[in-house]
């Protein structure tokens, strides 16, 4: 008797929780839709990246796509389908100034227009390209490659009063991102090393650079890729001016 009674009351006790879980079941399946598909309440469709763009690449129809963005994490910068329906075709023929990833969202501000040049696009804001002389001894032994970081040197020779020659290098620029390389591959399918680098410098750092190469020999030192966070930076020593020889008489050309 008793053992029929606990019976009963187990049995019970598991119908009333098999109505509420499918009484819960139901209401959420009602709360999103009946289909079962998830509402889209609260999403809102922006332009993002359909495939890797790299730096340089032209947009086309197919580079870019619509997909929903929660509404609390959209950013004023990014394209709305509600707001600019015809993006994907108004922006063909537009190149990728800063490299995306598939999924990214699409900002005006990382695209530039097709009649400009392709280093052009490539040059950040407020900075400046710059080509210097390289060889495989400057350079890394010719491993210097566009988007590296490298450490600039000036290497400067000097006859004492004893008629000795006296060589110094010291380093003069941190943290310098290399745009280009005139690298060329001969007939055998051997890279040849070129004979300049352009490098991305602010104002600044230009006119460094080109006093530099007047009064000495320029020598890149690649930079380990756990280092490019550090911010580029002239190097602050006790001297800080640079002795050039131009136009028959010596210029003092300041480093900062």
């Amino acid at each position: 008797m008793l053992r029929g009674l606990i019976f009963l009351v187990a049995l019970s006790a598991g119908g009333i929780a098999a109505w509420i879980t499918l009484g819960t079941s139901g209401a959420v399946t009602a709360a999103t839709n009946r289909d079962g598909t998830v509402d889209s309440l609260g999403m809102t469709e922006i332009l993002v990246a359909a495939v890797d763009l790299p730096s340089g690449a032209v947009i086309d129809a197919s580079s870019v796509s619509w997909q929903r963005w929660p509404d609390g994490a959209i950013n004023p910068a990014f394209i709305t389908r509600a707001q600019r329906s015809s993006a994907p075709q108004s922006l063909a023929g537009m190149i990728v100034r800063n490299g995306m990833v598939a999924g990214e969202p699409v900002h005006d501000s990382k695209l530039s227009t097709g009649d400009a040049g392709a280093l052009a696009v490539m040059l950040a804001s407020g900075k400046r390209a710059i080509a210097v002389r390289i060889n495989a001894e400057n350079s890394a032994g010719g491993f210097v490659l566009p988007n590296d970081r490298v450490d600039v040197l000036l290497t400067t020779s000097r006859v004492d009063a004893s008629g000795n020659t006296q060589v110094s290098s010291r380093l003069i620029l941190k943290n310098i991102k290399v745009l280009a390389v005139d690298q060329t591959i001969d007939g055998s399918n051997e890279a040849v090393v070129g004979k300049t680098a352009t490098l991305e410098l602010s104002p600044p750092e230009v006119e460094i650079v080109t006093a530099a190469q007047v009064s000495g020999a320029l020598s890149l030192a690649l930079r380990s890729l756990s280092d490019i966070a550090e911010e580029s930076m002239v190097m602050v020593e006790e001297k800080k001016t640079l002795r050039i020889f131009r136009g028959g008489q010596i210029e003092v050309v300041a480093l900062e």
